[in-house]
């Protein structure tokens, strides 16, 4: 019969007088196996290679479904205030990139994105493997829900290194888009996000590639908390609710909490991520920069609009929170769980 660990669900097989068994790639002996009887223990190389393995397949499900909405969301963060405004609202601004650059135009720069996420989530998921293995003392203390969100702050954290050069490039094009718009006479000092990358490294080293870092992590730390904590409790809950190991949940029920984990990931974090839009749409060049830093970003965006300056594009961010994020945590979660089972 199955055995059950609310942390980790383990499938007992007898066969031939041994006990293997299979969850988070461990091997369990039962007190009554033969003692002659060799027990095969998965590597730490076949974990690893599942979890990078399963974020590079929610790379692709998550940049296809977030990208439109991310566009429309940093347009709208980082277009002029008052009257100089380009889009009234993520309905007129959907609208707008439709008539001016059709459907391509919500996969704008999307290439980057794409190729930063599949990294990203890769490495996202080899954080979060790592961190609960090693919490787990490799799946011998049950874990907890605050075990799992712990992990979401770190496996966030620790990414936030990998993202926020993605970010930087992917809100310096959005930038010049709006510009371009606003401005016929406007040139584009980029030709592309490699153009890009090139010059802010010349201009400002390696550290110029992490504009916007300290936002950045203000928003991935305790994002991550919720990111990862809420979606495991409601699954895990559920679960408990049906009588069923947690792997046996099913799609829907794994979507619907990977889309709540995701609303709550910005609604906790929203306003450092308009500060992070911010700081990561200014200048590259120091000497040319409206924001001294995070403090005097802060500062300057409250002096525009008070505290509805930190809402802005909140309407396309939690449209695309729910989907993207029930399709990064449900692809994510089911090929680990088919990885370590059947690998």
């Amino acid at each position: 019969p199955p055995f059950e660990n609310r942390a980790v669900h383990f499938n007992l097989l007898q066969e031939r007088g041994s006990v293997v068994v299979v969850g988070l790639g461990y091997t369990l002996v039962s007190d009554q196996m033969d003692n002659k009887t060799p027990v095969r223990k998965p590597s730490q190389i076949k974990k690893i290679g599942v979890d990078v393995f399963a974020g590079f397949c929610s790379g692709i499900g998550v940049t296809l479904v977030g990208h439109p909405f991310e566009t429309l969301k940093v347009r709208l963060q980082t277009q002029p205030s008052g009257s100089n405004a380009i889009y009234k609202g993520v309905t007129d601004c959907m609208i707008k990139t439709w008539q001016w650059e059709g459907f391509a135009g919500f996969y704008k720069g999307v290439a980057s994105p794409l190729a930063g996420q599949l990294f990203l989530r890769s490495a996202l998921f080899f954080a979060n493997g790592a961190y609960l293995r090693w919490t787990s003392n490799n799946g011998q203390r049950k874990l907890t829900t605050l075990d799992y969100a712990l992990a979401g702050s770190f496996t966030w954290g620790v990414c936030t290194f990998i993202e926020c050069p993605l970010q930087l490039a992917s809100s310096q094009m959005q930038v010049q888009i709006v510009k371009q718009k606003s401005n016929p006479n406007y040139k584009p000092p980029f030709t592309g996000i490699f153009d890009f990358l090139k010059q802010t490294v010349k201009t400002n080293g390696i550290s110029g590639i992490y504009q916007g870092l300290i936002p950045n992590l203000c928003r991935g730390i305790p994002g991550g908390f919720f990111h990862f904590g809420v979606f495991e409790y409601m699954r895990r809950n559920w679960a408990d609710r049906k009588g069923v190991p947690v792997e046996q949940v099913g799609f829907w029920p794994n979507m619907i909490a990977g889309g709540v984990g995701g609303f709550f990931y910005w609604f906790t974090t929203y306003p450092a991520d308009v500060i992070k839009s911010a700081m990561q749409s200014d200048s590259i060049h120091k000497s040319e920069r409206k924001y001294q830093g995070t403090l005097d970003c802060a500062r300057k965006l409250y002096a525009e609009g008070g505290w509805r300056r930190f809402t802005r594009g909140f309407s396309a961010c939690a449209l695309r929170a729910f989907p993207a994020n029930a399709v990064l945590l449900t692809i994510a979660t089911q090929v680990r769980e088919w990885g370590y089972t059947k690998i």
